[in-house]
């Protein structure tokens, strides 16, 4: 085996060799030669044989390979979902919720900010958590506790052994002998500690033991002992409390990784959680409201579908056959299916989007028109909810009916102040500014003052007491307790790189990344300025047209109760306008709950723009980094002052958030006032098919429009 090594390591005679080889070196040798073999680049393709056992590399491959079945969790078994065969056997129950218990019930199961796109499926490393913080304050390469422990003291020990075998041409260097045999053995413990001015402070300790054959010697063995204090202080380079702050001891250009970076990469990404949370939010709200529609629309759907068919139930009984009444009965059938088919369309819906944050809108434009059970799926699946546990979730809460006006200074100044994109990215700038000051250190030379101080100590013995024949120091360390033998030492030392070109890159590098930084800040102020003016603007036309929409509406219902009662007191009415006049109150109705929700979306829309809906909606985070305190107070004064201008709490929410000038322009008092119990709570999706006409719920002909 020894001569296959030695050819490996290319010794052609290892005859002529060995003779000349000590035992010891002849084992050293072999070990190498073993140790070498493990470094040896392995084909991919692994052999089994007697001296190279695989099994164990195989099984762990094995599992790779074919990993275990995932572990399924509770979220993975649910109900057979609600399709529409099965509402209409009205076998489901009902949850009314309004929107406050919804978004309570998002946020506590929100383990992740959940979003409408499937980003979790296709990019899952995008999506935050709740883990979020911890894990970067748990990060050992960014977090504040790895930059923290820089400054940590350090306990450092050796021990090594050595044997020496050596032949001096000359006596003189071993002490009086030409074959030099020693036993050394070498023992250090340090205590270091960094301080914030980027001192490092040593303590340290060192015995020596050295037994020779030197005839020289006053011992044939002896220990050398000595103890140090050591202080190394950077002057130019790498010196002060900001530098070590900002980039951190042993840091390098371009590469800073000091307390108050860390705690600024803490800061971005509690900012990117809060962007996250109130996108979350925000999707919550705009999945609440499409539901809200979904019902409406559905219910009003309905109602056309039952008068419908009353329609062309009495076109069959004056069908003659032949001629007008035929063609009378035709389209009162096809209207009735045609209804019927929105009706089936409105229940169950398509697999759509829905409405979600920057779909047109940053906080999300109003979509609709995707189905009951569709909708009622999705905001499932961002609150938490099981998605199907035998019960449909039913809004419990109306849409604002009031006018709101919101002061553009204020909203402004909100949107410049709440922002938590600004809030980033001026922490961002920040840094990039900090990075710059580190940067410029690295300009100067690296000169460090070295001061070191020693107390030393020698004898036969590493611990005792007395002197050996009274003139030689028995014990090293009862020697150096004496304090006769000290040393000191003081010194500069200078290194500098001539034509500093990696730190002047490193100082170009970050001043462009500041100049980066505050170009995208100053893009980022105009963008939210320009979407703040269109959500303003977007909450003054949805309000409109909720006004438009709610004349339109009372129109259309008074012309076709007009027609039935024409037609109820036996003037002849032809079927074709009665049909029209179903036709476009139904319109007309959808219209008016889409208006509705859009009205309460755009409401909405504004706060989100100003930064402010996690506040508006009295959502708190740990640590609030997005939330003006003097903002309730400011409102709750104001309120104090003008109590005419107290938003309405069943009315307008969102008004509670308005800071400074809010007011609240009320609607006509005899359709404010009437207009709410007039429309009726949200009724079962479906019923047995009617025979004959239902009557609405409440009457709605008496309500005035609004001017």
């Amino acid at each position: 085996m020894l001569q296959t090594a030695c050819r490996n390591l290319g010794i052609d005679s290892f005859r002529s060799f060995t003779p000349r080889m000590h035992r010891s070196a002849a084992m050293l040798v072999l070990a190498l030669v073993v140790s070498s073999a493990g470094c040896v680049t392995r084909p991919q393709t692994w052999h089994k044989t007697a001296g190279n056992d695989t099994t164990e590399v195989d099984r762990v491959t094995l599992e790779i390979d074919n990993p275990a079945p995932p572990i399924f969790h509770e979220a993975s078994y649910t109900a057979p979902p609600i399709t529409a065969d099965v509402v209409e056997t009205n076998e489901i129950s009902y949850v009314d919720r309004n929107l406050d218990e919804v978004l309570r019930d998002a946020l506590q199961h929100a383990t992740v900010m959940r979003d409408l796109g499937g980003v979790i499926l296709r990019a899952p490393d995008a999506m935050r958590t709740t883990l979020a913080t911890q894990i970067q304050e748990t990060d050992p390469r960014f977090g504040m506790e790895s930059a923290l422990s820089d400054f940590d003291a350090q306990l450092a020990a050796t021990a090594n052994f050595s044997n020496n075998n050596r032949i001096y041409n000359n006596n003189f260097f071993a002490g009086g002998a030409t074959l030099f045999r020693q036993d050394l053995n070498d023992y250090q413990l340090e205590l270091s500690k960094r301080t914030a001015t980027g001192s490092l402070l040593a303590f340290r300790s060192v015995n020596n033991y050295d037994a020779n054959n030197a005839p020289a010697n006053t011992f044939y063995s002896s220990w050398n002992s000595w103890v140090e204090g050591e202080l190394r202080q950077p002057l130019l380079q790498g010196a002060g409390i900001e530098f070590n702050r900002i980039a951190g001891p042993g840091a390098t250009p371009g590469v800073y990784n000091g307390i108050l970076i860390a705690k600024a990469n803490a800061d971005i990404n509690s900012h990117d959680f809060t962007i996250a949370l109130t996108d979350f939010v925000s999707n919550v709200e705009n999945a609440y409201w499409d539901l809200y529609l979904s019902y409406r629309e559905l219910d009003a759907r309905k109602k056309a579908m039952e008068q419908a068919l009353v329609i062309w139930k009495e076109a069959q009984t004056n069908k003659s056959g032949i001629g007008v009444d035929a063609a009378a009965e035709a389209l009162a059938r096809q209207q009735y299916y045609q209804l019927k088919a929105e009706v089936d369309e409105a229940l169950s819906g398509r697999i759509l989007p829905g409405t979600q944050v920057r779909n047109g809108a940053t906080g999300g434009t109003l979509q609709g028109g995707s189905g009951v059970l569709a909708a009622e799926r999705r905001l499932r699946l961002l609150t938490g909810l099981p998605v199907s546990d035998g019960a449909l979730i039913r809004p419990a809460d109306e849409p604002p009916m009031a006018s709101v006006y919101f002061d553009w200074d204020s909203s402004m100044h909100e949107a410049m102040t709440l922002r938590p994109e600004i809030q980033k990215q001026n922490i961002a700038v920040k840094k990039r500014e900090l990075e710059l000051l580190a940067a410029r250190n690295f300009v100067n030379p690296r000169l460090d003052a070295v001061g070191r101080y020693r107390f030393r100590g020698f004898g036969n013995d590493l611990i005792g007491s007395g002197n050996q024949g009274g003139t030689a120091p028995a014990s090293s360390l009862g020697n150096l307790v004496t304090g006769d033998t000290q040393e000191w030492m003081m010194g500069v030392e200078f290194t500098v790189p001539i034509g500093y070109r990696k730190a002047h890159a490193a100082v170009d590098h970050a001043e462009l990344m500041l100049a980066r930084e505050r170009m995208i800040m100053k893009e980022q102020q105009r963008e939210i300025v320009s979407n703040l003016s269109g959500a303003t603007a977007d909450a003054v036309r949805a309000f409109q047209g909720l006004q438009n929409n709610l004349n339109q509406y009372l129109a259309a219902n008074e012309y076709f109760k007009a027609l039935t009662t024409q037609k109820q007191r036996g003037i002849e009415i032809e079927s074709d306008r009665l049909l029209d006049a179903q036709r476009r109150l139904v319109t007309a109705e959808i219209q008016f709950f889409r208006s509705r929700a859009e009205y309460a979306v755009a409401l909405k829309n504004v706060n989100y723009e100003k930064g402010a809906l996690l506040v508006y909606k009295d959502l708190r985070l740990a640590g609030d980094l997005m939330t003006n305190p003097s903002s309730a107070a400011n409102e709750e004064a104001r309120i104090a002052d003008d109590p005419d201008t107290a938003p309405p709490t069943q009315e307008l929410n969102a008004a509670q958030n308005v800071v400074g000038k809010a007011t609240l322009e009320e609607m006509e008092p005899d359709v404010a006032d009437e207009l709410e119990p007039a429309l009726g709570a949200i009724q079962p999706l479906m019923s047995h098919e009617p025979t004959e006409a239902q009557p609405d719920d409440v009457e709605i002909g008496d309500l005035s429009p609004i001017p």
